[in-house]
């Protein structure tokens, strides 16, 4: 391992060390930040510095152990999960290095913010092919030296969740050589945020451009906690082709967003496009002088997938918070029900004095039952399972009764005055 490469450089410095050290999340922040648009302060944690936690605490030999069983090819996806959750386990039980740490906190230390965001920054990701968005962890409202390193571990063991490695087996990517940088920046919070698409993702060939906008933070809108406004807009002239009104409680009768701040967005991704040569995938924050690019990549668009390409599967396993609420209130109080009554009633047909085509009209309709409730168990039962068993890696490994700070992640855990934990859904 080379000492002489640098572990945690300035932002808008990454882009110098080229996207395998930075990741490509920090390498287009460095490059826009270059392009002198709007960007919060920030440092990138190298993947050096992954490679130097990883060796010092021994984590390849678990890796190695876990995943050299068999090929990962040859793992059923409940292997591959319990295996998953050892391996993160041990990343967030494993001390980071006294020296990285140091440096960690000394350039935490430079920012005037009270709260910081911490995010992935994994090299394979924000290419037009390959959508990462949403595989891996972030965490928001970072406030004390402790708890970002600890963050920086969560962000680090989500290179090894189940939903990571199917989706790079899917891929034929390397999952030994993998590793992970670290973008950590300054919390930009306003009371609008939202994306932008330089092409609409579900037609490419089409003349426009897609805008979306939530109240608060763009997080909401990622995790799908807040259906937002959304605009078509012309991708040649910036016109306003149609709007659609985000489905939200004490919805106001106006816009979100007025034409202004839509025409800042919509040169503003003509721009990206024209000085980087791709369609960009944009997250913002702020209208007027507040407006803020928090992440740019290109918009995937890629071939049509193969029958058997699982890759959206595999991202439906890392619910965010409210999502997994909304998943377990949906299976709790819809599905389970549901599905117990139909067992019931299949139980009590009487199927013995059926003639032969009744009895064939009888399998015909419990192959269907039994269709459309395999594909509910994969779409929405799996998922919630995976969601749920994040919880307890994160309460009984992360944070201990005596940590007096806020651990923010898939749900927020905090002390309350007795001293035992709570769970809620609240995003900082």
């Amino acid at each position: 391992m080379d000492t002489t490469i640098a572990l945690v450089v300035p932002l808008r410095d990454a882009r110098a060390l080229g996207s395998r050290r930075v990741g490509g999340k920090a390498a287009k922040l460095s490059d826009l930040i270059a392009q002198e648009y709007p960007v919060p302060r920030g440092f990138c944690i190298t993947t050096e510095a992954y490679r130097r936690f990883v060796e010092k605490g021994a984590l390849n030999d678990l890796i190695a152990m876990e995943l050299g069983r068999k090929p990962l090819s040859s793992m059923r996806w409940e292997e591959i999960w319990d295996s998953a959750l050892r391996i993160r386990a041990a990343f967030i039980k494993t001390p980071v290095p006294s020296d990285l740490a140091e440096e960690i906190v000394a350039a935490c230390r430079a920012f005037t913010e009270e709260r910081l965001v911490v995010r992935s920054s994994a090299p394979e990701e924000d290419s037009a092919q390959r959508s990462y968005a949403g595989l891996h962890e972030s965490v928001i409202g970072v406030t004390r030296e402790e708890a970002m390193l600890d963050a920086v571990r969560v962000v680090w063991a989500s290179l090894w969740s189940d939903a990571a490695l199917l989706y790079r087996r899917e891929l034929k990517l390397s999952v030994q050589t993998s590793a992970m940088a670290v973008v950590v920046q300054e919390l930009v919070a306003t009371d609008r945020s939202g994306v932008g698409f330089g092409i609409d993702p579900r037609a490419p060939g089409e003349d426009r451009q897609v805008i979306e906008a939530v109240p608060g933070l763009c997080r909401d809108l990622v995790d799908g906690a807040v259906d937002p406004d959304r605009w078509l807009v012309e991708r040649s002239s910036g016109e306003i082709i149609e709007w659609h009104p985000g489905k939200r409680s004490q919805q106001p009768g106006d816009p979100l967003l007025d034409g202004e701040d839509l025409g800042r967005i919509h040169r503003t991704l003509s721009g990206i496009e024209q000085r980087f040569g791709w369609a960009a995938d944009l997250e913002w924050t702020g209208r007027g002088a507040d407006f803020t690019l928090l992440q740019a990549r290109p918009v995937t668009t890629g071939t049509a997938p193969e029958a058997d390409d699982r890759r959206d599967w595999y991202l439906s396993l890392r619910p965010g918070t409210a999502k997994l609420r909304k998943l377990c209130e949906r299976v709790v109080d819809d599905l389970i029900p549901r599905l117990e009554a139909e067992g019931s009633r299949l139980a009590a047909d009487p199927i013995e004095g059926l003639t032969d085509e009744e009895f064939a009209r009888e399998i015909d309709s419990r192959a269907a039952a039994f269709r459309k409730w395999k594909r509910i168990y994969w779409d929405e039962f799996i998922p919630l399972a995976h969601g749920v068993r994040q919880l307890g890696i994160y309460y009984n490994d992360a944070v201990k009764p005596e940590d007096p700070y806020e651990f923010t992640n898939i749900l927020r855990v905090t002390k309350i005055t007795d001293g035992s934990p709570r769970y809620s859904d609240q995003i900082i």
